[in-house]
């Protein structure tokens, strides 16, 4: 047997020792109140308070159900009411009731009747009498144990729908998980075909007019899908890497535009470990590209910053282009890359996170970039990036803390 198999099994044995330590403690409870209730009525009328009798016959009469109790949750799961054999199950549940009430009382009383006489060292005539009432006593007491053991029978239910309730809760949460997780994974590989057919189409017309730069443009990119394919199924990235990766992309654009792009990154450096989506950025910049700078007749600027905000992590993109017409923002919602990103977003974050597109003249913050072009905001909630491996431990400290 394995480690994880040993400290699993180690694991189970714990908790169940755990759960009928609390059983107990329950019981004990139990007897405890009772006792005191005794006491209180010795008071009241006066009398002197046997200890013995009213208190720790009391206590075993109690702690007896408590060693009872498993031995009745194990018929009660093996017989359980339950289709198709109902009504043969309630048939026995009824029939083991009826054994184990008399026998508890007759129990309690012997392990009683024995302290009666052992150490308290009453007259063995006493004990005598006792016992010949004892036939009595139990058919009497019976009837409060067949309720005990009703009631016992009842917690099991409860106890049993309870976590059966959780544990489709639980299922139920690891299915959302998978299927949003399918789908994000979905949303991000629908990007890297459609980046790689639009940087394949720049080097296919960049082969009619410097092969060597086409040559240039072929060599980074198959850096940048090596470094994708690297992290093909990670769905969160440091804002670090996030610009690593965009660095590269960047080094094949400007290939092709040449002089005609002045790309100026911000981020400050209290972001850089932010916990952003993977190809976050790439999407936006690729549009800024593509719709602003690309159809500038001068020199373009394409503006990157990133800064946190209180809880929020504020990420812009920017370029100098012709700006929005009233039609172009729902346009390119639906495009791959923003409509993408909108919706790994939602998913990722639900309302926490938020995607804007505005003429950048609208936003006087970004002052160095020439008037005009588009603005897109991104806005996310501030959390630490953690390596996969740190995230996995944490994950299993936390399982294990419940």
């Amino acid at each position: 047997m394995n480690n994880t198999a040993m400290t699993s099994e180690a694991g189970k044995a714990e908790r169940r020792w755990m759960k009928w330590g609390l059983v107990f403690l329950c019981w004990l409870g139990a007897g405890v109140f009772f006792a005191g209730r005794n006491v209180v009525a010795s008071i009241s009328r006066g009398r002197p308070i046997a200890w013995v009798e009213i208190v720790g016959f009391e206590l075993i009469y109690w702690l007896i159900w408590g060693l009872f109790t498993p031995v009745i949750f194990s018929f009660v799961r093996r017989y359980r009411i339950l289709p198709p054999r109902r009504a043969e199950n309630a048939l026995k549940a009824l029939g083991f009731g009826l054994v184990v009430a008399p026998l508890q009382v007759t129990l309690e009383a012997a392990v009683s009747n024995l302290i009666a006489w052992r150490a308290l060292h009453q007259p063995t005539e006493e004990i005598l009498r006792r016992l010949a009432s004892m036939p009595r006593i139990i058919l009497i007491e019976s009837f409060t144990g067949f309720v005990t053991y009703a009631v016992i029978v009842g917690c099991f239910y409860a106890f049993d729908y309870y976590q059966k309730f959780r544990e489709r809760e639980l299922r139920a949460a690891q299915l959302e998980g998978r299927l949003a997780q399918a789908e994000l994974q979905n949303l991000k590989m629908q990007l890297h075909p459609h980046f790689l057919f639009n940087t394949l189409h720049a080097v296919s017309v960049l082969m009619q007019e410097d092969v060597p730069a086409a040559n240039r443009m072929l060599v980074r990119l198959s850096e940048l899908l090596r470094v994708t394919l690297d992290n093909a199924g990670t769905q969160e990235t440091s804002l670090k890497q996030e610009m690593e990766f965009l660095q590269r992309y960047l080094d094949i654009e400007q290939i092709r535009f040449a002089d005609r792009c002045q790309v100026r990154i911000k981020i400050d450096p209290a972001a850089l470990d932010a916990r952003v989506p993977s190809l976050i950025l790439q999407p936006l910049v690729e549009n800024a590209l593509r719709h602003g700078v690309a159809r500038r007749a001068g020199v373009g600027v394409l503006e990157i910053t990133g800064q946190r905000e209180g809880d929020n992590l504020r990420l812009k993109v920017r370029d100098n282009g012709p700006g929005l017409r009233e039609d172009i923002p729902a346009a390119l919602a639906q495009g791959v890359g923003l409509g993408n990103t909108q919706a790994r977003l939602t998913q990722l974050y639900g309302g926490a996170a938020s995607l804007e597109i505005s003429n950048a003249a609208e936003d006087g913050a970004l002052a160095t970039a020439a008037d005009g072009g588009v603005l897109v905001t991104v806005v996310i909630p501030f959390q630490r990036h953690q390596p996969d491996s740190e995230r996995s431990k944490d994950a299993e400290n936390s399982r294990a803390d419940r």
